[in-house]
């Protein structure tokens, strides 16, 4: 038997090596293109009515081997009638009267290393730049896609074996001006030319091609304001715009306020509308200045927002007379003057559970709690301003809201309810949120939680991977109540130093409690059976240093594991007090509706 079975093993290997002996002297045929649809190139030579002087373009600069060859690109094709135009507006009568190069730089502008279909296209450059360097610019108009503003799509979205073919209608070319002469040559922005070159910034925003720019500085932004703006203001002339912001009276000085104010305009790279309404904010040449952006009710807006509880109206861009494409960048005008906004650091009182961009991040699902809670009689009255988050830090179904515990309540009658693990592979370990606006300067940050024994540690960071990272020194156990301070329950709820006892270990009471003193001289006397307030902690992460008055990123890392497997991460509050503020204990907090008490008097 046992021979019978080697037998068989030594056919099968031979029929194996016969079989491989045979296939090797066999041809092989290698694929050499992605589909069997012809290349760009012989898509537009078996077009020739419509292209034969486009075709003729690419022997002549000798890119038709490159667009008939293997990748992915996008070409805008003009027809015969568009390079025919073009080739009479620059006082020629054939392609042949231009130099290769030029012919090169034609093709070049046309063409994006990119499959770039009409559903990326959108009012703003597209993302990928042509092969010439720069950007195409796309809009909608009457239901037809525009590139540049110029030219149309008559065709779009045709596939080839190595790309796709927009027909357009007009030939595309490179904008002929710089932002500065842009500018210069606009009558109506006189007074912003003239402060351009007495500040020199004209020489900023000067670009001629050939000349060697830092990759940085190729592509700019300006925001302009006319001389119609700068009127209504009192500014009728150049000679009072000096008057008015410099200071120093030597524009030229980097510490002069004109030289601010116009440098407060001017933005490194290029930001269309689209750019600019998908921003939060914009980093200008002044430095360490930004300008915070709002796109609402069809309007971008700059520099409106609600600080410390007051709403300051911004500056609308027209939107008409914005999108100005130049050649190292783009321009746009605003309706209403702005600058430099100069704001005194105050506390900040960041309500995480209640943020609207937490509700959308959710997908309504904090709505739905909140009819529960109108419901039961305890509306929430959300009386702070909240930013977006990163919403591609939140897992499915991880974050959520958590409604009033008669046990545990939180600010307005919410906390952040999260699952964060740093070993189960559902659950994020790591949960970013962005700031409310902060005035420049030195801050402490109180996290402010409902204590779960469950919970997983924190380690907290401001402005992850940026520049400015900084990781708070104290970790957030938030398995502790106010005890773990080291200050016994019993001092906590007689000692009237008790506060001071807490505040010297880097901890605070944040909730309301017995005593305490609202805005119209109610005192405090009633608890939710929560031990006398001890399992709302607020406990000091850090201080940190604010180089730059801007939403700004707060990132929550969970480094250890607790006791049992909830992992349940029950944030409040986060809290930004100056650090030279003596008063880092009150206000504090109640849930019913998020009121305000004070220090007793």
């Amino acid at each position: 038997m046992k021979r019978f079975l080697n037998q068989y093993w030594i056919y099968g290997v031979l029929t194996i090596l016969v079989v491989i002996f045979i296939n090797s002297c066999q041809k092989e045929n290698y694929r050499q293109t992605t589909t069997d649809e012809v290349n760009i190139t012989g898509y537009l030579e078996n077009n020739k009515d419509q292209f034969s002087l486009f075709v003729d373009i690419l022997y002549r600069s000798k890119t038709a081997g490159f667009l008939g060859a293997y990748g992915t690109y996008t070409l805008f094709a003009p027809t015969n009638d568009a390079v025919t135009e073009w080739i009479k507006a620059n006082g020629k009568s054939a392609v042949t009267d231009f130099s290769e190069s030029d012919l090169v730089d034609f093709v070049k502008y046309h063409v994006i290393r990119d499959t770039v279909a009409t559903t990326r296209f959108s009012d703003g450059k597209i993302k990928s730049p042509t092969l010439f360097g720069e950007y195409l610019f796309t809009d909608l108009t009457d239901q037809t896609y525009r590139i540049n503003r110029t030219a149309s799509l008559s065709k779009s979205n045709i596939y080839t074996g190595n790309g796709l073919i927009h027909i357009v209608n007009k030939v595309l070319t490179p904008p002929a001006l710089s932002l500065a002469e842009i500018i210069e040559k606009n009558p109506n922005y006189s007074i912003f030319t003239e402060a351009l070159k007495e500040t020199g910034f004209y020489d900023t925003l000067y670009f001629e091609r050939g000349n060697i720019v830092p990759v940085e500085k190729r592509f700019q932004t300006v925001i302009v304001e006319s001389d119609s703006v700068l009127k209504t203001q009192g500014i009728n002339d150049y000679a009072a715009l000096k008057q008015k912001y410099s200071h120093l009276n030597n524009p030229k000085n980097p510490n002069d306020s004109l030289w601010l104010y116009m440098a407060y305009h001017i933005m490194n790279d290029g930001k269309f509308l689209e750019d600019i309404i998908q921003s939060l904010s914009l980093y200008t040449l002044a430095p360490k200045e930004i300008i915070s952006t709002k796109f609402e009710n069809s309007k971008v807006l700059l520099n409106e927002d609600i600080f410390n509880g007051v709403l300051e109206p911004g500056a609308e861009l027209n939107r008409s007379k914005s999108d100005v494409l130049a050649s190292n960048g783009v321009m746009h005008e605003t309706n209403q003057s702005f600058r430099i906004k100069v704001r005194p650091q105050v506390p900040v009182y960041f309500d995480l559970a209640s943020a609207p961009e937490m509700v959308s991040a959710l997908g309504g699902s904090y709505r739905n709690r909140q009819t529960s809670l109108i419901a039961n009689g305890l509306p929430i009255a959300n009386t702070f301003t909240f930013y977006p988050l990163n919403v591609s830090t939140v897992g499915t179904n991880r974050y959520t809201t958590t409604a009033l515990s008669t046990k545990r309540p939180g600010v307005n009658g919410d906390y952040l309810d999260l699952t964060m693990s740093t070993t189960s592979p559902n659950r994020p370990t790591t949960f970013e949120i962005k700031t409310p606006f902060l005035v420049k300067g030195r801050y402490k940050v109180w996290v402010c939680y409902v204590q779960n024994s469950n919970a997983a540690n924190l380690q907290v960071t401001f402005n992850p991977g940026k520049s400015d990272e900084q990781v708070l020194p104290n970790l957030i156990m938030l398995n502790q109540t106010l005890t773990g301070s080291g200050v016994n329950a019993t001092v906590l709820g007689t000692d009237p130093n008790s506060d001071n006892l807490l505040l010297a270990q880097g901890y605070k009471r944040y909730y309301a409690t017995v005593g305490d003193v609202n805005a119209n001289g109610v005192t405090q006397s009633l608890l939710a059976k929560n031990g006398d307030g001890l399992l709302n902690v607020g406990r000091l992460a850090g201080t940190i240093n604010v180089e730059t008055t801007d939403r700004h990123t707060l990132s929550f890392y969970a480094i250890s594991e607790p006791r049992w497997s909830s992992n349940a991460v029950w944030l409040d509050m986060v809290h930004f007090i100056p650090a030279d503020d003596p008063e880092q204990y009150y206000p504090r907090f109640h849930h019913y509706p998020g009121e305000l008490f004070y220090r007793p008097q």
